[in-house]
């Protein structure tokens, strides 16, 4: 019998595959350098891992050589007329909220303004951009692969030694980096001490970008890594920057340009149904997770002093105010504090003995002239703060004031900008409320808090137990770019929820607490308070 000829054995490799096969280097964590990190998710071949560390995300392995995304042109993206017009628009949007913001810090105008990254040259033809003398640092295929790879910024060598440079804006520039820390580090000796860096960079914590997830069209296999606001300000405080403000870079897109950017196969047909009927160049303003972040030279540089300022509302508390208020007096903090204490007209006395501690070091004493509610006095004393780090503290004790050095030490670890002391984190520790004379109302509030948290989660994409504690630390810088609005005790939603929508991710720490009855003096009130703030979480997730 005659054998039959061997099989041959032939493989066309994919696009995956042969991105696969180009990345082999295993790198630690571009900012921190850590070693461990956890697989996220494999995307054309790359794969995605996070930073046990920071939470950065990042490109691992690597080893390929990376496509200029910053020409844009030859990249293919926003060809149409329409779709440079409306990226044109939405810069001159950034560069406009960027001079305000200078403006109020500085008292002047920008003198001219450096944009670097995903650049057009129709970006300088604009109103806004003229104005602030922006100029353009455009970088070719192969200054693109010596920033990307080793670091070397020689592009904008030009460009920043100009003595007049007031402000540098990084168009999504740091993602393309290995090394982000060394290009800042680049950056910073090239500019004067006065000069603001702005970043425009695609948030992870971003509601779109924790909704998608691995669909995220800002994921794509060009960039190496990817930011959220405590690892990108983190990042810049070791070199010397405090974050001024951040906010979301409004991005608007025509229909089509919309379909192109999904990873979806009906995308195709979807663009060419409605290219049939004239829709395609339909254009509107839709949220994709980019952010603009600002910073400045901090006045708190790494190592150096920080300030603790503990907003103290007051308002018919004379039982507790003063046990209250000795105990935080005496608290020993690992930095310097100061207790701004508002009181909003008690009728029970508590004002009388408030005045008692007018003159007291470290305390200051603001007098109200009605009561407005609790969330305007919390308003009142953040306006008169003059610490780096913020926390708020109700005048009785249901809260264990020693809880303060759990609290502070991952902001002042910069591990994070925000946390949440929480009663419920971990079902075997709840620190339930639980009222002898009053079981009905004990465990509403109960079935609340848990239901509140589960909203919240829901709304914002997040994984939180207690949304409604009193215990809120944060950095001041936090504030920069929110208005609060609320009088009541709907505050505490709304500002967790502008925290969060402007990229703050909560880190919760487990506090003791002793929740006091109605009779012992609790104000809280379903009809009053409890369903104006369950409103407030939608209200403000779906609106502003």
């Amino acid at each position: 019998m005659q054998a039959k000829p061997a099989r041959a054995f032939t493989f066309e490799p994919t696009p995956a595959v042969l991105a696969a096969r180009a990345r082999s280097r295993f790198v630690p964590c571009p900012v921190c350098k850590n070693e461990g990190s956890s697989y996220l998710f494999h995307r054309k071949g790359v794969r995605f891992v996070r930073c046990s560390g920071c939470g950065l995300v990042f490109v691992n392995p690597t080893g390929a050589q990376l496509r200029n995304y910053f020409d844009i042109e030859a990249f293919g993206q926003h060809s149409a007329p329409k779709d440079r017009e409306l990226l044109q628009r939405d810069f001159e949007s950034v560069l406009s909220r960027v001079e305000e913001a200078f403006s109020q810090r500085e008292g002047r105008s920008p003198r001219a303004v450096v944009a670097a990254g995903r650049t057009l040259a129709a970006f300088a033809d604009g109103h806004v951009a003229k104005r602030v003398g922006l100029r353009l640092a455009r970088a070719t295929d192969a200054a693109f692969e010596a920033l990307s790879t080793t670091g070397d910024v020689g592009f904008l060598d030009e460009a920043l030694s100009a003595p007049d440079v007031d402000v540098v804006v990084l168009n999504e520039l740091l993602e393309a980096c290995s090394e982000p820390a060394a290009v800042l580090e680049a950056i910073r000796g090239r500019l004067s001490p006065s000069a603001w860096i702005v970043v425009v960079y695609a948030n992870i914590a971003s509601f779109p970008a924790r909704m998608m997830r691995r669909h995220w069209p800002r994921f794509f296999d060009h960039k190496v890594a990817f930011f959220d606001v405590d690892n990108l300000t983190a990042m810049f405080f070791r070199h010397g920057y405090g974050l001024e403000r951040q906010f979301a870079m409004p991005t608007s897109y025509t229909v089509g340009y919309a379909l192109e950017r999904l990873d979806t196969p009906v995308a195709p047909v979807a663009k060419a149904a409605l290219s049939a009927v004239g829709a395609s160049a339909v254009d509107a303003q839709v949220p994709t997770g980019t952010h603009v972040a600002v910073f400045r030279q901090s006045a708190v540089k790494p190592g150096g002093a920080e300030k603790l300022s503990i907003i103290f509302p007051v308002f018919n508390e004379a039982r507790y105010v003063a046990q209250v208020l000795e105990a935080l007096i005496a608290k020993q903090t690992r930095i310097d504090k100061e207790i701004i204490v508002v009181e909003s007209n008690s009728t029970d006395g508590t004002r009388d003995i408030i005045r008692g501690f007018e003159g007291r070091p470290g305390v200051r004493v603001i007098f109200e002239d009605k009561p407005r509610g609790k969330g305007h006095a919390v308003r009142t004393g953040l306006a008169a703060v003059s610490g780096s780090i913020i926390l708020i503290q109700d005048a009785d004790f249901e809260y264990d004031l020693d809880d303060y050095d759990a609290l502070l030490e991952p902001i002042l670890q910069r591990q994070t900008s925000f946390v949440l002391g929480s009663r419920s984190l971990g079902l075997d520790d709840w620190k339930v409320r639980r009222y002898a004379n009053n079981k009905v109302k004990g465990f509403l509030l109960n079935f609340a808090q848990v239901m509140f948290a589960k909203t919240f989660n829901a709304a914002y994409q997040k994984d939180t137990t207690d949304i409604n504690t009193m215990f809120k630390v944060f950095r001041t810088e936090c504030l920069h770019g929110i208005d609060l609005e609320c009088d009541g005790f709907n505050l505490d939603i709304e500002l967790v929820c502008k925290l969060v929508k402007h990229g703050y991710a909560p880190l919760e720490v487990p506090v003791n607490y002793v929740a006091r009855s109605f009779d012992e003096g609790k104000k809280i009130s379903f009809v009053r308070d409890a369903l104006p703030s369950y409103w407030a979480i939608l209200r403000y997730r779906f609106g502003e």
